[in-house]
């Protein structure tokens, strides 16, 4: 369900910049999956792991924060933390899936004229998870960590794919489910979408559009005013 009101605005919003984890695809079950191993892998027992408190930290801040968070309250070495964390997470979030009406705002977007970008801090397994969806076709462009543009908030890699496809801002929309992402699509003086299925963003950025659900973005692109 929206969670806020439509806010006026003067333009359709056609080009869609979607972040990946937890927006595009439930990553957020694996990933915490994945940092629970590596913390057992140091010899944390399980009993003192919080899977909760691992969600929550990733969800409102990101995954640096969460390593940097326990490293501190374990007393264990972040680097090889940070390295097993990656390790078990390549292979976790290969049964991800896609959220619910994902398909259906991708589509959305190229029936009315516009287009889809990917903008994540993964690398290119989010594309063979694109793939083995019949999602990647949706896509127009793509900017991921094998690019080396600074971290969202960051603007930079928003406005590369703005510059680099010849969008409009007045048209585009940066649809994710962190704070971070609501700040990148601030910065870059485009619309901005937060995705928050379970209503655990406190700070939320000053989006445009906040949903629980992905499919009601169709009614706020489609409205007219």
């Amino acid at each position: 369900m929206l969670s806020q009101p439509f806010l006026g605005r003067k333009h359709m919003i056609n080009q869609l910049f979607w972040d990946f984890d937890g927006t595009l695809f439930n990553t957020y079950p694996m990933m915490v999956a994945a940092f629970s191993h590596a913390l057992r892998e140091m010899d944390i027992d399980e009993v003192e792991i919080d899977a909760r408190d691992i969600y929550v930290t990733m969800r409102q801040h990101d995954v640096g924060t969460a390593i940097r968070k326990a490293a501190a309250f374990y007393g264990i070495d972040e680097a090889t933390l940070r390295t097993l964390n990656k390790r078990y997470q390549v292979e976790a979030v290969t049964t991800a899936q896609p959220f619910s009406g994902v398909k259906d705002v991708l589509a959305l977007a190229i029936n009315q004229g516009g287009a889809n970008y990917l903008l994540t801090h993964r690398d290119d397994q989010a594309k063979q998870l694109l793939t083995k969806f019949d999602l990647l076709d949706f896509f127009s462009d793509f900017v991921t960590s094998n690019q080396k543009f600074p971290r969202k908030p960051n603007p930079a890699s928003i406005n590369w794919l703005i510059d680099h496809n010849h969008v409009e801002r007045k048209k585009a929309i940066m649809i994710g489910d962190r704070k971070l992402d609501v700040q990148a699509g601030n910065n870059a003086n485009v619309a901005s979408c937060l995705f928050d299925p379970d209503g655990i963003i406190v700070e939320t950025g000053r989006p445009d559009i906040k949903v629980t659900e992905i499919n009601d973005l169709i009614p706020w692109l489609t409205k007219r005013d």
